[in-house]
């Protein structure tokens, strides 16, 4: 994800608003401190503008 984020020049803290996700939590998901929730998946992809199954590992 955090490839996919930079490639875009997305910061995390724009992702998060897009996201209606707080930021600390896009920050933990890349780390892999924490698991990408499955109903964060699809609005993490919606706003990278890819395909879910892209941000899978």
């Amino acid at each position: 994800m955090r490839e996919i984020r930079l490639s875009k020049d997305i910061t995390q803290a724009s992702l998060a608003f897009d996201c209606g996700i707080p930021d600390s939590q896009i920050n933990r998901i890349e780390l892999g401190k924490v698991n990408c929730s499955l109903s964060y998946l699809p609005l993490i992809a919606q706003a990278l503008n890819v395909n879910p199954k892209d941000l899978l590992p």
